[in-house]
């Protein structure tokens, strides 16, 4: 009777070739003949296997994999979308002992589109991979242990009635649109409309509810009130996707951030504005203070912990004379 051995095979996305061995995948590299030595050069080891070589690729493949047995999925999707991303501008088979600050620097410089935060986050991404592989024992020193994250910067940017009305014009396709829309009408954070499925909707309350396992801060539920216009649109995204995230392109395949950013990269050519989600989230914040809903009731339906923070994010609205002497006509009114 034959033994049948494991053999590498090829993944277009990343252009690397993979073997599966003991229902782990190893990462063997882009060069073909390069892969199959290293494919049989791990075979030729006893029972403990070591990472086949040590290339940026290998290591960040390897924290997915933790991340994603460890983590929550939407943790696990934050570092895969930045990670992928990162892989894609680098060089192809770039070895930890050859990366250097300026790969990352140049990387982030190159997304010329990019919030300050957005900058940020891809940064924090990476360093987080190299951090764990140094305390799991696959490397003995991070090479980007200090590099210099950009500021986080602030989300001050106001979306106006007519330019929300031109955002909507400059997208042509409804699945957008459905998620332009939504983020709008809600204030929801972007991660909760490109993850809320029809199992998290309570229709008969006009609400998402997120269990906290999958809520920001992993403690409380989060709930979403929806008003007409998010509910009609849910209801019919539930018809067409009882099952999974209910925001897909026309692709049929789930929103992810980066599929966002590049769509709103798209839409800057026509507005001339660099728009996100998260403008939509404190457009709605902000409008509701300035119509007289009180700090606690907006951050509860914002999902915020305490007012501090909806007090720190919205302290632009100190500086709008034409709103706090409305605020004080009603005080003694």
């Amino acid at each position: 009777m034959s033994t049948k051995f494991p053999k590498p095979w090829y993944r277009p996305a990343r252009g690397v070739w993979y073997v599966t061995l003991d229902g782990k995948q190893y990462n063997l590299g882009p060069n073909e003949d390069e892969a199959f030595e290293q494919y049989h050069r791990l075979m030729s080891l006893p029972q403990e296997r070591r990472l086949a070589g040590e290339t940026v690729a290998e290591i960040l493949d390897a924290f997915l994999e933790w991340c994603q047995a460890n983590r929550a999925p939407r943790t696990y999707e934050w570092y895969r979308d930045r990670a992928q991303h990162f892989l894609d501008f680098a060089p192809r088979g770039l070895r930890v002992d050859q990366l250097k600050p300026y790969h990352l620097q140049r990387y982030i410089d190159a997304q010329t589109s990019w919030a300050p935060g957005n900058k940020r986050n891809a940064c924090r991404a990476v360093q987080r991979a190299l951090t764990w592989a140094v305390k799991q024992g696959y490397i003995e020193r991070s090479p980007l242990a200090h590099f210099e994250k950009p500021p986080a910067g602030r989300r001050d940017q106001i979306v106006s009635e007519a330019e929300y009305a031109a955002l909507l014009a400059a997208t042509r396709d409804r699945t957008f649109r459905d998620v332009l829309t939504v983020a709008w009408e809600t204030g929801a954070r972007p991660q909760e409309v490109l993850r809320v499925e029809a199992r998290h909707v309570d229709l008969r309350n006009s609400r998402w509810v997120f269990p906290p396992a999958e809520a920001k801060g992993g403690k409380l539920p989060r709930v979403i009130y929806l008003n007409p216009t998010a509910r009609a649109i849910t209801q019919r995204l539930m018809k067409a996707h009882p099952t999974g995230p209910l925001f897909r392109n026309t692709r049929g395949r789930p929103w992810t951030t980066m599929a966002v950013k590049c769509r709103f990269d798209t839409i800057k050519k026509n507005c001339g504005v660099r728009y996100c989600l998260y403008s939509l989230r404190h457009t709605w914040a902000t409008n509701a203070l300035r119509k007289g809903v009180d700090p606690i009731t907006v951050s509860v339906l914002m999902g915020h912990s305490d007012t501090n923070m909806l007090a720190r994010t919205y302290a632009h609205l100190t500086h709008d004379p034409a709103y706090l002497q409305q605020a004080a006509a009603r005080v003694t009114a």
